[in-house]
């Protein structure tokens, strides 16, 4: 019989092997490009929500302060920049100037209103301060007493003169001394060219020393970890043209000017916590003869501005977190010279210098750490605070009366000058 044909054979199936690594990687990236020119041929016309965002536009975020809203029913902080900085960015409030100073006219006469009574309470007279490396120059007051201020001015003064002065006024419960204890001034004033011109670099710093007067009835505040009670060691509360110290400053001016040390533009007033009231007040009752001035940690003045048009150009300097001046008050100062078109600049900072877009939320400024703020000094912001004095001068022409000329100030007895 013949053998049966055997039927067909059953097909092996098996799993195919799993693809190599760089199968995979092949097959990853083809994916990945084709859905990629899909999604562009799909939003060909679309754009990104960020691509139309100008970050200028958020600039305006950090005007208004949480601070001061509660205080001052939610007014935007308005204080005005020189250099058209806004609140988000203060830094640049002080950016060099690329073009000539605002040239201010001087006001004539004081611009103040007389107000209080002389402060003659004296808890002691002060001696003379020692301030090293500077020359001392003494006075003496209408009321008697001796008065002193330190010079220090550049190396070869003289041939670079005349030369820009700031008069800083020291804090409560400092000296004269302060300025090289505390500030950078004297490096800076070596070198600083605050004229533009290189053959008159350099500037001179003039220190009044302030007076003792007694202790008023006044709350306790913590400075660090001491008691101490804070009073003026100038006499603020009086604007009229007695005001002794206004008179002492001017003796010291005076005296420069006659050496004709000193660029009569370019006199500015700087001043630290009620040194700074003191700076206001000398150059709004001097705004003949102050172009600038500029404090930290200070609000507003006892004095009130009484000529036509604007008061002088400030710049001021404060801490979000102060237990002397609060935030809220400087910023409360600030908005008032708004209002009265002037030009003002500022710097709001945290503890370390930095720039700190609102002021401190009560629960996050102890009495102490706002002690110390208001104790520290802002070094690392000076040249700021140069370059906003370098754009502001006095219009003083050829035919202006010199410190020879003008009419007499309240007299005071000049004594000699010494190192």
């Amino acid at each position: 019989m013949p053998r049966p044909r055997p039927g067909p054979r059953a097909r092996r199936t098996s799993t195919p092997a799993p693809p190599g690594p760089r199968r995979l990687r092949a097959a990853l990236v083809a994916a990945l490009a084709g859905a990629a020119a899909w999604l562009a041929a799909a939003c060909s016309a679309c754009s990104t929500p960020s691509s139309s965002v100008d970050g200028g536009d958020l600039l305006g975020v950090f005007e208004r302060d949480a601070g001061a809203a509660a205080a001052d029913g939610g007014q935007p902080t308005a204080a005005r920049q020189d250099a058209g900085a806004r609140a988000a960015g203060p830094a640049n409030a002080a950016a060099a100037p690329q073009k000539p100073p605002a040239a201010r006219p001087p006001s004539e006469g004081s611009c103040v209103a007389e107000q209080g009574r002389p402060g003659r309470e004296l808890r002691k007279t002060l001696g003379r301060p020692p301030c090293r490396g500077a020359q001392v120059l003494e006075t003496r007051d209408a009321e008697g007493s001796p008065r002193y201020a330190c010079v220090i001015a550049p190396s070869g003064v003289e041939t670079r003169a005349p030369l820009p002065l700031i008069v800083f006024f020291h804090a409560d419960g400092d000296n004269p001394t302060s300025v090289d204890k505390e500030t950078g001034l004297r490096k800076l004033g070596a070198t600083w060219n605050l004229t533009g011109d290189p053959a008159h670099a350099g500037f001179i710093v003039l220190a009044p020393q302030g007076r003792a007067f007694k202790t008023p009835s006044q709350a306790e505040r913590v400075r660090g970890t001491k008691m101490y009670t804070p009073i003026s060691p100038f006499d603020v509360e009086f604007t009229g043209e007695e005001n002794v110290d206004v008179a002492t400053v001017d003796a010291f001016v005076d005296q420069l000017l006659e050496k004709k040390l000193v660029d009569r533009r370019r006199i500015y007033a700087l001043g630290a916590s009620y040194g700074g009231h003191m700076a206001a007040t000398y150059a709004m009752m001097r705004a003949d003869r102050v172009a600038a001035f500029a404090t930290f940690g200070s609000d507003a003045p006892p004095a009130e501005w009484a000529c036509p048009g604007p008061p002088p150009p400030a710049m001021a300097i404060y801490r979000a977190c102060d237990d002397m001046f609060s935030c809220e008050s400087v910023e409360r100062w600030l908005r008032a010279r708004d209002a009265a078109s002037a030009q003002t600049a500022f710097l709001r900072l945290d503890e370390a210098g930095r720039d700190e877009p609102h002021c401190a939320l009560r629960n996050r400024c102890s009495a102490k750490k706002g002690a110390i703020n208001h104790a520290r000094w802002p070094k690392s912001r000076e040249a700021d605070l140069l370059r906003f004095f370098a754009g502001h001068v006095l219009a003083i022409g050829a035919d202006t009366p010199t410190a020879e000329t003008a009419p007499p100030r309240p007299a005071t007895q000049t004594g000699a000058a010494g190192r």
